[in-house]
C-alpha cells in the first residue's frame, strides 16, 4: 500500500554546500508552499556567501503531484537556479516521478540514482566550493 500522507525533512550541509532533503506523499498547494520555504531558509547561508547549492532528495516516497502542484516545484527550480542551485541528485524515483520531475526541472542538471552513496559522488564530482 502506498501512503499518501505528505511528509518532508531537510538539512543544509554547508560544508559541502548541498541540501538534503527527503519528501513523500501527496501534497496540497499550501504544503508544498511551506515545504520550498523551508528549503529556501536553509540555503540562506549558502546564497549570502555567493556559493553554488547541490541539491540531493530522497525520492523513496514520492509520488506524482497534481498539475498545479508540479508547477509550483517548477517555478521554484527556475527560481532557485538563479540563486546558485548547480546540480540536482534524486534517490530512489519511481518511472513517474523520474517523468515528472524531468518535466519540471528543465535546465538544470539532474540525475537519478537507486542508492545515496552513487548520487553523493555525482554530485560532488569536479565541483569547486571553496
Amino acid at each position: 500500500m502506498v501512503a499518501t500522507t505528505n511528509f518532508y525533512s531537510s538539512e543544509l550541509v554547508e560544508a559541502r554546500c548541498e541540501i538534503h532533503f527527503a519528501c513523500g506523499g501527496f501534497w496540497d498547494t499550501e504544503t508544498m508552499r511551506r515545504f520550498l520555504e523551508e528549503l529556501n531558509q536553509k540555503t540562506v547561508p549558502l546564497i549570502k556567501a555567493g556559493k553554488p547549492i547541490y541539491a540531493l532528495g530522497d525520492f523513496t516516497d514520492a509520488l506524482p503531484q497534481d498539475r498545479e502542484t508540479a508547477d509550483l516545484v517548477a517555478d521554484h527550480l527556475a527560481n532557485a537556479r538563479n540563486f546558485g542551485l548547480k546540480r540536482v541528485a534524486i534517490v530512489n524515483a519511481t518511472a513517474l516521478m523520474k517523468m515528472q520531475y524531468r518535466r519540471v526541472s528543465k535546465g538544470l542538471e539532474v540525475e537519478f540514482f537507486e542508492d545515496v552513496r552513487s548520487a553523493e559522488r555525482w554530485l560532488r564530482e569536479n565541483r569547486d566550493i571553496s
